[in-house]
């Protein structure tokens, strides 16, 4: 597809070719009003509908009901139109929308991302993806008329249906699937425009992601590739000639309080101080910061894991995660310690 300007010209995108573009993809289209996200049709609510509409003779026909990837149907449709936008139905194009926004000047940033300094959606991603060990695949990408970033990912073939959320992967971070819609290039709101920023076809959605929105199953990891080890089946470090586990969490915390207002105690200031959507990323940047003692050979591992697993307890009463899914994030910060040491 042809990437779309940023701003309008005198020369309109030809929409009716670009969603018939999305057709062939296998998207469901339906129009959007000129200069607006609102679907054209139906022009009326589901608590009006009179059945007269030919859509609604079996009940209330929404816009996912009457998108469609017909050509016929799309042509009549835009050309009715040409200044329709093109909305694509998330759901029955088998697709799942990560929506990255960016934070709103004047609103309140939340921790433990004020912390970091982050304040869009994609760093925010970027942190979560490290956290859980994942990888952000590259993906159709579009940039949206507000400066923030649509990921589209092939949904995965599963019973569960998937639906939107909203700020349940992360804070700045929603997604659309059945339920949902996004606007699509070469849409135009005011004087901006949706953008391609990447046309490649839609990849698989990323295993962390689906952790992220609660997939009943996990397909299970070899450590051979790149898995965590759980903690519980590792042999602790020695602790070294003479020096007991005790002496060693006598000098953590001397550590810890020396270095009050350092990256440590800001590490562990921020896991501890983590709201609901941050608390594992918290957890992540707080064992990268740590595990820079264990790199130093400072402390053993056992003893830092320890500490943090402590610091984190009250997540892992919450809910936010499982004490072996703390135990992975836990071991990919200290890697991640480890690697920038060697650096």
């Amino acid at each position: 597809m042809t990437q779309q300007p940023d701003t309008l010209t005198n020369t309109r995108p030809d929409a009716l070719h670009i969603a018939l573009d999305y057709a062939a993809r296998g998207w469901r289209v339906f129009p959007l009003l000129p200069d607006s996200k609102r679907p054209a049709t139906p022009g009326h609510r589901a608590a009006d509908c009179d059945a007269t509409d030919p859509w609604c003779r079996t009940g209330h026909a929404g816009w996912e009901q009457r998108a469609t990837n017909r050509p016929d149907w799309i042509t009549r449709a835009w050309s009715s139109n040409p200044a329709y936008g093109i909305g694509i139905a998330c759901g029955p194009s088998r697709l799942v929308v990560v929506d990255l926004d960016t934070h709103k000047p004047g609103s309140e940033i939340p921790e433990p991302w004020h912390r970091f300094g982050i304040t869009t959606g994609e760093d925010v991603l970027d942190h979560l993806a490290g956290a859980h060990g994942g990888t952000i695949t590259p993906t159709y990408t579009v940039r949206t008329v507000s400066g923030g970033t649509h990921l589209y990912y092939q949904a995965p073939d599963t019973t569960r249906r998937f639906t939107n959320t909203a700020g349940k992967v992360g804070w700045l971070i929603d997604t659309r699937a059945h339920g949902g819609y996004v606007a699509a290039p070469p849409t135009t709101i005011g004087t901006s425009a949706y953008t391609v920023v990447d046309d490649r076809p839609p990849a698989p959605l990323p295993l962390f992601l689906l952790d992220l929105l609660g997939r009943d199953q996990r397909p299970a990891l070899s450590t051979a590739q790149n898995g965590p080890q759980r903690l519980s089946n590792r042999p602790a470090r020695s602790v070294g000639s003479g020096e007991s586990v005790r002496d060693q969490d006598a000098y953590v915390d001397r550590v810890f309080d020396i270095a009050i207002n350092g990256d440590v105690a800001r590490g562990v200031a921020g896991l501890l101080d983590a709201t609901e959507g941050g608390r594992n990323a918290a957890l992540y940047v707080a064992a990268a910061t740590v595990g820079k003692l264990v790199t130093r050979g400072l402390i053993t591992e056992y003893v830092a894991v320890d500490r943090l697993m402590t610091a984190a307890a009250g997540h892992i009463a919450a809910g936010a995660y499982t004490h072996y899914e703390a135990e992975s994030t836990i071991l990919s910060g200290f890697r991640r310690a480890a690697t920038r040491s060697a650096a």
